[in-house]
């Protein structure tokens, strides 16, 4: 009986110290991102979300950020968590290299991209072609 409760304690204990272990940055947002590419856009979202709560700083928080305002937008339709990622997002890292993307799809949320003026005018070149104008 002793043994069993002491072998019983030591598998806790094993088991306890797993689940606690913190990933590294690249871990959390490597996660992420093959959840966002399977669909799972909840568990993307708390991944990408980890990566700024323990790594505000890390490589990888910017990329983070501006995919979870990037989820809420197209995925989850959460206009209001993405408006709120976006802004932080530029507020933040005005200079990163998708400070402009962010802008843009502040611009647009929630627009049909049938509507955007970029698809508007591929359509109207599509016409043209086909009518010949």
């Amino acid at each position: 009986m002793y043994k069993n409760m002491i072998a019983s304690l030591l598998v806790l204990f094993v088991f306890f110290s797993a689940c606690s272990k913190k990933k590294t940055e690249q871990e959390y947002f490597q996660m992420a991102y093959d959840q966002f590419n399977k669909e799972q856009y909840q568990e993307a979202v708390q991944n990408f979300e980890k990566v700024l709560e323990y790594f505000p700083q890390g490589e990888n928080a910017p990329k983070a950020m501006f995919m979870i305002g990037f989820i809420h937008a197209n995925n989850t339709k959460n206009y209001d968590e993405a408006r709120k990622y976006y802004t932080m997002f530029i507020e933040k890292y005005a200079q990163h290299e998708l400070a402009a993307s962010a802008e843009y799809e502040l611009k647009t949320l929630g627009q049909d991209l049938n509507q955007l003026p970029i698809f508007q005018d591929s359509e109207k070149d599509t016409l043209e072609t086909e009518t010949g104008k």
